[in-house]
């Protein structure tokens, strides 16, 4: 006589099981990918620049997003199975707190980073699913939880409001007696390395460097780094200044900053006031340089949001 054959998950939970392993491969493939090359893998550019703005590295967000699919995936096959009922509402907890950070994580794209990322996305779509698949009608109840966090997280200011500029600076030149200068750049930047070139031979001007987001080992050579400087002020700060492009340039005069976008105004306004025989003239405008002025150049720059070639 045949032993009773043992009935597997109930069909919603071995589907959410099968969806939350999917998404645990997903994370962790993009964790390892991370590691293995410092840069995300994601159509389009929104997942670079999103994750430049958290505060745990990408490899380890990602991480944590697998350790918590792995544990939903455990959670629903125990649940769908007979006496599983215990791993129910563990599960569900789970699942609220996925929607709830998702939420968080969706208004962060469109307000802060003004950039959507396509992995991301398809991440939010794993954690409705798995909502919809284990919660049924209940699922309702984390829905509005994603709605609630993302509308009170849209209406809140996330500007750096307790640093300043300096807070970014990664790494100073020092001159002799010219002008302070802070330069925001992108280390992928070709038309930033222009510039940065070009301040090595301009020697009055002392030079404090701000990226936009972590700077690779081998970038600057032969200067100090400060460990604690913070990329995101820098990205604020271009943001608040309406630019979506650097180089950027802020020079300190007459007790204020005069704003310089673009590689070619930039690298005329060094020419007049940090060579070896500064001029008095402003160096595009003919004329001496008024406080608080903003030049622009043309469109010789990179995108905050994507990199640029030469």
């Amino acid at each position: 006589m045949n032993a009773p054959r043992t009935p597997g998950p109930h069909r919603p939970h071995r589907a959410a099981a099968a969806v939350a392993v999917a998404a645990a491969v997903l994370t962790g493939g993009q964790a390892a990918y991370v590691a293995a090359t410092g840069a995300e893998l994601c159509v389009g550019q929104g997942c670079a620049l999103v994750g430049r703005l958290t505060r745990l590295p990408p490899a380890l967000f990602n991480l944590l997003g697998c350790a918590m699919f792995a544990a939903v995936a455990a959670l629903a096959w125990r649940a769908g199975r007979p006496g599983g009922e215990g791993a129910s509402w563990p599960l569900r907890v789970l699942l609220a707190g996925a929607w709830a950070a998702e939420g968080v994580l969706f208004a962060y794209q469109w307000h802060v980073a003004g950039a959507w990322c396509t992995y991301c996305l398809v991440v939010l779509a794993a954690v409705a699913a798995l909502n919809v698949l284990c919660s049924g009608r209940d699922s309702v109840y984390g829905a509005a939880g994603f709605v609630a966090v993302a509308t009170i997280f849209s209406l809140l200011s996330f500007v750096p409001f307790n640093r300043t500029i300096a807070d970014g600076v990664v790494a100073v030149r020092p001159g002799q007696g010219g002008a302070a200068v802070y330069l925001i750049f992108s280390q992928d930047c070709p038309h930033c390395r222009e510039v940065e070139r070009a301040l090595e031979h301009l020697p009055r001007c002392t030079v404090r460097y701000n990226p936009v987001a972590r700077v690779s080992d081998g970038v600057l050579p032969g200067l100090a780094r400060r460990p604690g400087y913070d990329p995101r002020v820098n990205l604020a700060v271009a943001s608040l200044l309406g630019f979506k492009t650097v180089p950027i340039l802020l020079a300190e005069e007459y007790g204020g900053f005069r704003v310089i976008n673009g590689t070619e105004a930039i690298l005329d306004y060094l020419s007049g006031v940090c060579g070896d025989e500064p001029g008095t003239a402003d160096p595009l405008l003919g004329a001496p340089a008024t406080p608080g002025a903003s030049l622009f150049g043309t469109d010789d720059g990179c995108g905050l949001q994507v990199d640029c070639d030469e």
